[in-house]
């Protein structure tokens, strides 16, 4: 005998249960599908419908030079979040090995202490990356806006004569 579980079982529920309380549930499901108040997916649609989608002298090039410099802001935020991040993780190995070695009374001995020495210095590579840090952060980014880095990697330029040889 072959079965198909999810329909057989529902179906099988739907048999066993009370006829009145299965119709209540039923209505009750239909109900909740319906929408809050008359606010639905097609009222809002049909509300919309006969506005234009630009209003009259709205530029689209300031539109798009808009959305331009919205991307370019998230772009640098997230560029610049890395490098925080990034600084942190250096600031992290240099406080982890400032810390004390034999500190077994103040981290703990054993793994759970060295894992507890390194997320210290984690948080204080971070906090001390977030107020300013010591510099990597600023010089990378200074280093990437002057220019991108493709220009290291290009070949010198061969030398040119002006004269005869």
């Amino acid at each position: 005998m072959a079965i198909s579980p999810p329909s057989d079982i529902v179906n099988d529920v739907a048999r066993a249960a009370d006829p009145a309380r299965y119709q209540a549930a039923t209505q009750k499901l239909l109900d909740g599908a319906s929408a809050a108040e008359g606010a639905s997916f097609e009222d809002a649609v049909k509300s919309v419908a006969g506005q234009p989608l630009m209003t009259s002298g709205a530029d689209v090039y300031a539109l798009r030079n808009s959305l331009r410099n919205d991307a370019e802001l998230t772009s640098a935020a997230k560029t610049k979040k890395a490098h925080q991040e990034f600084e942190a993780y250096i600031l992290q190995t240099f406080v982890e090995s400032m810390l004390p070695k034999d500190a077994e009374n103040t981290y703990g001995k054993g793994n759970a202490g060295s894992i507890w020495k390194s997320m210290m210095a984690e948080q204080i590579g971070a906090q001390i990356s977030r107020v300013g840090g010591i510099g990597i952060a600023t010089q990378l980014l200074g280093s990437r806006s002057t220019g991108p880095s493709a220009d290291i990697l290009a070949p010198p330029a061969s030398p040119s004569f002006s004269g005869k040889i």
